[in-house]
């Protein structure tokens, strides 16, 4: 058995807010607003669902963009496409040469309002001090990938589809690219799968989990769990209006759908489904407030399941987390190790 370990530094690149303090009309009425942002109900909660489950992710028309070896042969690099619902995807595998079942790691990135590349700084060795896995990074819909390899530079064209479908549908690429992994790749145990993301990334990460049984641990790192609430407190953020209100407000979707859009994005309301969780956030994060870590871990363990989250935070900010923060790592490291 070859034995690889893969070392990595995640460049996060996280949801930019704008948040407008001028005196300007608000962007809803009054009356959309308590519609808009009312508790979920039952029944929308299990019309999501059931929507989930309705969804066709089976990925077609496979190709290895790219391919490179990485410390002569002991990793390949694979940027691929495939297309899912007549959208055309990017992804990249960093895949250990062995002739083993081996798990596989997803690495999912962030959002910026103008920034549509996804960038990874990764550092690989061969010590052989951890069990070899398959690192997974997709590029997202209206994103590309730029992935620094130990100082080497490795880019994917633009994913198609709209930048702004940044958690619910982002969700789906993440999904589609692991059926593809179950088509494409044979030594991968995608029944062992964890991903994690930060800010926007660590969202999906926990929406993966929750829509897919094959998701084994699940890490969000500045991640919001309650879309609906920070929409509502944030209609006036270019961001937020991008992402969810824009397209009602221009009467292209309705209020219901608009509702689903924003529901089907919140983790919160469907955590009682999540697999082993980390959660990482900032006590001085005020883009993401420690609330919406409480409030999910609060939840979580309402359903008796407490034993399957862990919140951490450190007296960081929403950018800065991961800098002088051995202790995150190594969380992180340990925790994804036991797939």
């Amino acid at each position: 058995m070859n034995r690889h370990t893969i070392i990595y530094i995640t460049l996060i690149i996280t949801t930019v807010f704008v948040l407008l303090t001028s005196c300007k009309k608000d962007y809803l009425l009054k009356n959309e607003k308590s519609s808009l942002f009312a508790t979920p109900t039952t029944s929308e909660l299990d019309n999501i669902t059931n929507d989930w489950h309705s969804r066709n992710l089976t990925p077609t028309d496979y190709q290895v963009v790219q391919q490179a070896d990485i410390f002569s042969g002991a990793f390949k690099l694979k940027i691929v496409s495939f297309i899912v619902n007549n959208i055309k995807q990017y992804g990249a595998l960093v895949i250990p040469n062995t002739i083993n079942s081996v798990p596989v790691q997803i690495l999912v990135g962030g959002f910026g309002l103008n920034i549509t590349t996804n960038s990874f700084n990764l550092v690989l060795d061969n010590s052989g001090s951890s069990e070899p896995r398959i690192l997974a990074i997709p590029a997202l819909r209206g994103q590309s990938l730029q992935i620094t390899i130990n100082g080497t530079i490795y880019t994917s064209p633009l994913s198609e589809g709209n930048h702004c479908d940044a958690f619910d549908r982002a969700t789906d690429d993440v999904l589609a690219f692991l059926n593809l992994i179950q088509q494409t790749e044979t030594n991968a145990d995608v029944s062992r799968t964890g991903v994690r993301g930060g800010s926007r990334g660590g969202t999906v990460a926990l929406l993966a989990g929750i829509r897919d049984t094959r998701v084994k641990r699940v890490v969000g790192v500045v991640s919001p769990a309650n879309m609906l609430e920070l929409a509502s407190q944030n209609e006036n953020d270019v961001t937020y209006q991008c992402q969810f209100l824009s397209n009602y407000k221009n009467g292209a979707i309705t209020l219901e759908e608009t509702r689903h859009k924003m529901i089907a994005s919140s983790p919160i309301y469907f955590a009682q489904r999540l697999p082993l969780t980390q959660l990482h956030l900032d006590l001085r994060d005020v883009n993401v407030p420690i609330k919406q870590g409480y409030d999910i871990e609060e939840k979580i363990e309402a359903t008796g399941n407490g034993s399957k989250f862990q919140l951490f935070t450190y007296d960081k900010t929403h950018t800065d987390i991961a800098t002088n923060n051995p202790e995150l790592a190594k969380r992180i490291e340990l925790f994804l190790s036991q797939l």
